[in-house]
């Protein structure tokens, strides 16, 4: 390994074991529907960027003027390695898959052109995103493989009304609201050692259905892997 690679080593070390809420190692979670991925080695950095929209106007005999516009769309920055298994590294804290299926399962996602949910825990990041770049490379010889994964914020622009087939109200004209929850297939009692991005699959067959389950628990954060608060988390419907 070089003195490059080992100084990163070194950082993304450090970070990990200052990371975090409560002692927790801080970890960087992608899910897609039903799949989760855990970046093994959580990025020494992290850069999130906003803009927005202002634009400067020239106005006769006043000169220059400020007309504020819309927020434009976040975007993420991520860089780190996936190790190979034939190391030990004590800094490993996401899954143990190798960089082949870590690579894979990244290139999966970006084809299907659809939203990955974005958690980096301890953090304000927590959001509908896209795969806009990946970029992985070998070097040292450590058979380890570096990244750089570049992320846009994804905004839903489909409108539930749209596809509402409620009867029209005779009083006020208007159609009942469009029913878009999704039942639980039955009431779960999650189990010590839990999180509730498992507990959502679990519940719903689907990880974007948490926040659902952090609300009907009156959960005050995400309790990633936070046993405590996991111990007996009951799934309302």
């Amino acid at each position: 390994m070089g003195l490059g690679a080992l100084s990163n080593v070194i950082e993304i070390l450090s970070a990990a074991l200052s990371g975090g809420t409560g002692g927790a190692y801080r970890q960087v979670i992608l899910t897609h529907d039903t799949d989760k991925l855990i970046l093994p080695v959580t990025p020494a950095t992290y850069k999130v960027s906003t803009a927005q929209g202002n634009k400067i106007v020239s106005i006769t005999q006043v000169g220059e003027a400020l007309i504020f516009g819309m927020p434009k769309l976040q975007t993420l920055t991520l860089e780190c390695f996936f190790p190979a298994l034939i190391h030990d590294y004590p800094f490993v804290v996401g899954d143990t898959k190798s960089p082949a299926e870590c690579v894979q399962q990244l290139i999966k996602w970006k084809e299907t052109r659809t939203p990955i949910r974005v958690i980096i825990t301890g953090t304000p990041v927590n959001m509908a995103m896209a795969i806009q770049t990946f970029d992985y490379r070998e070097q040292d010889g450590s058979q380890d493989i570096y990244y750089t994964l570049g992320l846009t914020e994804y905004k839903d622009l489909n409108t539930p009304a749209a596809n509402n087939d409620k009867a029209v109200d005779s009083t006020t004209g208007l159609k009942e609201r469009a029913d878009n929850t999704q039942a639980a297939t039955s009431a779960t009692l999650v189990q010590k050692g839990a999180d509730v991005l498992d507990a959502a699959k679990k519940s719903y067959g689907q990880y974007s259905h948490w926040r659902r389950i952090v609300q009907s628990n009156d959960l005050k954060d995400l309790a990633i892997n936070n046993i405590s608060k996991l111990r007996k988390l009951v799934i309302k419907n």
